[in-house]
């Protein structure tokens, strides 16, 4: 209430527009944030954004306690980095997100940021996030001179129309070759809670036994809900018609196996989360399988030929800098063979990726080597059977000359990210996508061209990341 006082008498915030959004005061209700009719701008809450609750258009975040749990923030700032409808506006200030804090250091508060995210599989933010000390601005990073007037193409993941060949589209090439009949509901009895049990007791505080009671619960309506079910299974399924079939054979199985209707109600959440993770997982094998077969009947190719839609480098972008940031050295001298200059500090996500980046630099086989800007409007990503893109940390050309181009992809992770899903998926695309690069021609250069996709976890794999190259160039 100290917050909704000071926005309406010390900020001139119409009452009309804040709404309270708590477990005790839910001002919010059904309200539709997103119709053109809702006057909501101003949301105050404790815990609704950590336990689930989502504000579909928040740019700006205040934090009013000491929050210091680094999943606790990331979980919050993770909120308002969605932006509306995932689109670029190319209107800088709206292409941000914003975070104030009380009582906290802005540097401590930015690195568990940074750290959190990277923790969660989004990469490629060490030149993304800021601290309000800092004085930004948007700097033109150029390619150096000796590469300037050159075309640099890279492979792209196409896909067959026709007599034509586009990049590779998850909803167009991908989803629909899926064969939703052949998926069924998961065994309600593999891994789920069995139903809830509820009692209650009075106890005195001297040493009598407890007396337990039959619960008394208020009236809830726990009428089965299929529609209820599907719209959890909307990103997934787009097929509304499949996530109802899915939702119903379900709970059919569970009343088949005894579930009575308010058991099931208990325990939707579970089993709802349950049921989309199956999908999931049912349609991404899916989705692989067509993606290799298309891949081994040339409907999909990867490698570079002149005339199709390859991805070209382009000349110079802009990166955010603050004024106090450095460039990035190995032993007191600049780097020489990174694509574009200058080469910023800031712009690494982790001591591993400066190190490989000195690396790179040191090795006489690199023609030029790029620290792949991610969500940078002009870089390099790439695609395998899943909707979302690859963006790569390194990209690199190495060879004797350029008649004898060897393209270098890399992805730097921590020994903790070793393992998980996300880094399992990229080595699968990477390890795919360097077989089939190497059986494919370039016909753009006078001889084949050679590619190694890797990722590398550590100092130690450095040699190794690079020990496709031939002739042995460092000796």
């Amino acid at each position: 209430e100290d917050v909704r006082e000071h926005l309406t008498l010390n900020l001139g915030v119409p009452a009309e527009a804040i709404r309270v959004k708590s477990a005790e005061n839910d001002e919010l209700g059904n309200e539709d944030l997103l119709s053109e009719y809702s006057q909501a701008r101003w949301i105050i809450t404790k815990a609704a954004l950590m336990e689930g609750w989502d504000c579909p258009f928040a740019y700006v975040l205040v934090m009013l306690d000491n929050t210091t749990a680094q999943r606790a923030i990331t979980q919050l700032v993770g909120r308002v980095m969605r932006q509306p409808h995932a689109r670029r506006t190319e209107r800088e200030p709206l292409d941000q997100c914003y975070v104030y804090c009380w009582n906290t250091d802005v540097g401590v508060a930015v690195e568990q940021v940074k750290n959190g995210l990277e923790q969660e599989g989004l990469t490629g933010l060490g030149g993304q996030v800021f601290g309000a000390s800092s004085e930004v601005k948007r700097v033109k990073v150029r390619r150096r001179e000796r590469f300037q007037s050159k075309d640099i193409f890279l492979p792209l993941v196409l896909h067959r129309e026709g007599s034509d060949w586009v990049e590779l589209d998850y909803q167009r090439h991908i989803l629909p070759g899926v064969d939703w009949s052949s998926i069924s509901e998961p065994d309600p009895q593999s891994g789920m809670p069995a139903p809830a049990a509820i009692q209650s007791a009075s106890v005195d505080v001297g040493e009598s036994i407890p007396v337990f009671h039959a619960p008394r619960e208020l009236y809830i309506d726990k009428t089965l809900s299929v529609s209820w079910f599907s719209r959890r299974l909307a990103d997934v399924t787009p097929n509304p018609w499949q996530a109802a079939r899915l939702s119903l054979r379900l709970i059919d199985r569970l009343r088949s196996a005894s579930e009575t209707d308010d058991h099931i109600y208990d325990r939707r959440s579970y089993l709802a989360y349950a049921l989309r993770e199956h999908v999931k997982d049912e349609v991404e094998k899916r989705a692989e399988r067509i993606f290799r077969d298309k891949l081994s009947s040339s409907e999909i190719r990867f490698d570079l030929e002149a005339g199709q839609p390859n991805f070209e480098m382009v000349k110079n972008y802009k990166l955010p800098v603050a004024a106090e940031d450095s460039t990035l050295q190995s032993y007191g001298r600049q780097l020489e063979f990174s694509l574009f200059e200058p080469v910023f500090d800031r712009h690494f996500d982790s001591d591993l990726e400066r190190s490989f980046a000195r690396y790179l630099d040191g090795e006489r086989a690199i023609r030029w080597w790029h620290r792949v800007a991610v969500r940078q409007g002009g870089d390099y990503y790439l695609r395998g059977w899943k909707q979302e893109r690859i963006w790569p940390d390194f990209v690199a050309m190495a060879g004797h000359s350029e008649n004898e181009p060897h393209l270098l992809v890399f992805e730097t992770k921590g020994e903790h990210l070793r393992g998980n899903e996300d880094t399992e998926y990229k080595k699968q695309v990477f390890e795919t996508l360097e077989n089939a690069f190497n059986v494919g021609s370039m016909t753009i250069c006078d001889g084949p061209a050679k590619g190694t996709f890797k990722l590398v976890f550590s100092q130690e794999e450095f040699p190794l990341a690079l020990a496709n190259l031939e002739g042995n160039y460092n000796t």
